[in-house]
């Protein structure tokens, strides 16, 4: 039997497999466990003594709260858990620790992506003791390993108004309704759209002078609506202990953006969103491999899921052209292409809306504002071109691109879409979090 067992924890979801599988054969032979955590990312370039020391205290607070969850686990299980941080090179801290320690047993997390990752077969090979590795995988993740607790409700006679004010103010994309404890209905921004009345999506909104969202608001009060006027209902909801398979599948049938989580006596307990699972996804061994799926002739790259209906512009077009190129699309953006199609910028309306803002003309903010409500009307004489208004700084990818590129790339910068080039940066297509949800579920289906 195991005395001292070891496992290395870094706050990544193999590495809570790990101490998962730690207390679990811990707790019925009273093995001692201590949770190791391995500071590596101090700065390694000719740094200050005081920039080093300001790195250091931020990890360490990291880390002490990372610990202090471990510990409460350990606490639920009934297993006294130890826990200690050392600076370093994850697997040689590892295995100094261990035999420092005299570790009979080192539980490892197998993570290619983030965290610990090889560590795992670097520690396996020079332990001075028998290894655990605990290997993680998609399929195994619950909704609740990945869902957001931080969640924000309101019940069903909450007016409208306050609900408005309540989405922009905190930058919500939707809330659920709850009453007596039990969701009973969730209000998104597409229901705004359709049942409030409001002509304006919350993205532009929340790019609405103050005194402008105020008046908006006063004018939602009027109608004096309820958030039971407007929210969906019966919810879509799913159980904490479903897996995120289940959740994708959801997901992409019912073509939802999130989905309330309910524990087991039906009770609101988070929110899991396309964002949460793509950023899961991205975090799992193996990703590079699974996106292009192995076995299935697509989905492959960008250009096998990506839409090729996007409106593009020349630069020289009028913004008063621009505008009817973006209420005609539901993708509330145009790319601004030279006449080969190159890419030269992108013309966001809520991007758009905020410039014109800024520029301190309220006559043309309000003209701007009816025409986009109401997504009709006389043409709006605003001076400028398409090349005055763009964004320079286009987020693209080549539509020969591997999916786990694509999925990283839109991650990292926390985009919904990506511009999707060939190689001489000409215009082919878009790809949005919603095609890379369905080629994840097509390599589920097939694995």
């Amino acid at each position: 039997m195991f005395k001292r067992i070891l496992v290395a924890f870094d706050g990544s979801f193999a590495s809570e497999q790990a101490l998962k599988l730690a207390l679990q054969l811990a707790r019925p032979t009273g093995a001692s466990v201590t949770a190791l955590s391995v500071e590596e990312k101090l700065p390694a370039y000719a740094a200050s003594v005081g920039e080093v020391e300001e790195v250091k205290l931020q990890m360490d607070a990291y880390f002490a709260r990372l610990q202090e969850g471990a510990r409460e686990r350990a606490r639920a299980s009934g297993v006294a858990l130890d826990t200690a941080v050392r600076a370093g090179q994850a697997a040689q801290a590892i295995l100094r620790f261990a035999e420092e320690w005299g570790s009979d047993l080192i539980v490892v997390g197998a993570d290619g992506r983030r965290g610990l990752g090889g560590t795992a077969d670097r520690v396996a090979e020079a332990a001075h003791c028998s290894v655990l590795i605990a290997r993680s995988s998609l399929l195994a993740l619950q909704v609740k390993d990945i869902m957001s607790q931080d969640i924000t409700v309101v019940s069903s006679s909450t007016s409208l108004a306050e609900l408005v004010k309540l989405l922009v103010e905190r930058q919500l994309k939707a809330v659920p309704v709850v009453d007596g404890g039990k969701v009973v209905g969730i209000v998104t921004g597409g229901d705004l759209l359709q049942r409030s009345g409001m002509g304006l999506r919350l993205s532009l909104q929340r790019s609405l002078p103050p005194e402008m969202l105020a008046e908006q608001v006063r004018g939602l009060a009027a109608e004096a609506k309820t958030a039971a006027d407007v929210m969906s209902a019966p919810v879509v909801s799913i159980g904490e202990n479903a897996r995120v398979a289940e959740a994708i599948r959801l997901m992409t049938e019912r073509q939802l953006k999130r989905l309330p989580v309910l524990d087991a006596y039906g009770a609101l307990v988070g929110m899991v969103s396309r964002f949460d699972v793509l950023a899961a996804f991205a975090g799992f061994p193996g990703v590079q491999a699974a996106l292009p799926v192995p076995g299935l002739p697509l989905p492959q790259t960008a250009g096998d899921v990506m839409f090729r209906d996007v409106p593009g512009i020349a630069p020289e077009a009028t913004v008063s052209e621009v505008l009817e190129k973006l209420v005609s699309t539901p993708l509330r953006r145009v790319v601004v292409v030279d006449p080969s199609r190159r890419v030269l910028g992108i013309i966001v309306d809520a991007a758009l809306l905020s410039r014109l803002s800024r520029r301190g003309a309220p006559g043309a903010l309000r003209a701007l504002l009816s025409f986009l409500s109401s997504r009709s009307g006389e043409p709006l004489d605003i001076s400028g071109t398409a090349a005055d208004v763009m964004e320079r700084r286009v987020y693209t990818v080549r539509q020969d691109a591997p999916l786990s590129e694509v999925l990283q790339t839109m991650l990292s910068n926390r985009v919904k879409r990506l511009v999707v080039v060939d190689a001489e940066r000409r215009l082919v297509g878009m790809v949005d979090r919603a095609s890379l949800l369905r080629a994840i579920g097509a390599g589920i289906a097939g694995e």
